[in-house]
């Protein structure tokens, strides 16, 4: 047996031999930006905060033993989303997903009908200037027979959900998602595929509530190396893609842009060593936080709408946990709320 990845601090993902199987933390922090406005989801056991734009933190409780994986800003406050074990239901594994404001107590959303498999994870929210549009997720019988659903947003529940993708040959993993400046929905995962995992993808056309799915496809020509976690923003001219291939000395980070209908420029987008991207901004100004290995700590790269690096800022830390971050002027600031740490560094201009 052959381990491919650590811990990821991106919610704790385990990474075994030819397949991702994510086990969530509740210490890393989750941050969503709206109209230039950041708000900072952090959890410890059933407890969470959200610290928001104002400056105020609200407190509240979460299910036993939940799963948070996606926090979303919206118009009026925000929305969160994870799973959880319903004891009532046989330990079946369903979704449950949240939303507030600046004040207030949070109130919830009822999750999609029709589960028909025992297992209901990793859900990602979907939002669409300001406004939920839907919602993705993985169903199944167990990791290993994950698909690909999703489910769209009226404006007081959610439809019948979609198939996105079939089962394959193993799991299907790392769920990443965002809507286009066009209203189409972009899905990237990461798939076994018999011989290794590549990283997937799928596209909704069409309108709010009458759209369909085009076939998902690989990223990239086919090879025989690990692919994994996948992380999708939008930008002005359509998306930008991150994630981490196996190569000799280690992983390392990939980045390729999204732009009429297809993929463009791909390229090495870290130093090897380099794991678990995701993205705290888009639109003009993406903004990639990923892992590094050596020295271990944590990168933020503001890039251009093309994908390539303008200024980065690197913090050494120790803590695996995923941070927030938070821009200010020639400084960046990383905080992990959990442990009450923070760091900064200055940005380094790389062009």
């Amino acid at each position: 047996m052959r381990e491919l990845a650590p811990r990821t601090p991106f919610g704790a993902l385990c990474l075994f031999v030819l397949s991702a199987i994510p086990c969530l933390a509740q210490t890393d922090s989750l941050q969503a930006t709206r109209a230039g406005e950041t708000w900072v989801l952090s959890t410890s056991g059933p407890s969470a905060r959200i610290e928001t734009p104002a400056g105020q933190s609200l407190s509240f409780g979460l299910p036993a033993a939940s799963e948070i994986s996606s926090f979303v800003a919206l118009d009026h406050g925000w929305a969160l989303a994870g799973s959880v074990q319903d004891p009532g239901d046989g330990g079946r594994r369903r979704l449950f997903l949240m939303t507030g404001g600046d004040t207030g107590a949070p109130r919830a959303l009822a999750e999609p009908a029709g589960q028909s498999g025992p297992e209901r994870r990793f859900p990602v929210l979907l939002a669409d200037g300001g406004k939920l549009a839907g919602l993705a997720w993985l169903e199944g019988n167990d990791v290993g027979s994950f698909t690909v659903r999703a489910a769209a947003w009226t404006g007081r529940r959610f439809r019948a959900p979609e198939a996105v993708s079939q089962p394959g040959p193993g799991s299907q993993m790392g769920l990443s998602g965002a809507v286009l400046g066009d209203g189409s929905w972009l899905l990237a995962w990461s798939a076994f595929d018999g011989v290794d995992n590549e990283i997937v993808w799928s596209r909704r056309l069409g309108g709010q509530l009458d759209g369909h799915w085009l076939p998902a496809r690989p990223v990239s020509t086919d090879n025989a190396v690990p692919d994994i976690t996948p992380a999708v923003v939008a930008t002005r001219g359509g998306a930008l893609l991150a994630w981490s291939r196996y190569e000799e000395e280690g992983y390392r980070l990939r980045l390729v842009r999204f732009e009429g209908g297809e993929w463009r420029e791909e390229r090495a987008g870290g130093p090897s060593g380099s794991l678990y991207p995701s993205w705290t901004a888009g639109a003009d100004r993406p903004q990639l936080l990923y892992f590094t290995a050596l020295p271990r700590g944590w990168v933020a790269a503001e890039l251009d709408g093309s994908g390539k690096t303008v200024r980065e800022a690197a913090v050494v830390a120790p803590y695996a946990e995923r941070p927030a971050i938070v821009g200010s002027g020639e400084n960046v600031e990383m905080r992990w709320p959990a442990r009450r740490k923070e760091a900064a560094a200055a940005w380094r201009v790389t062009q």
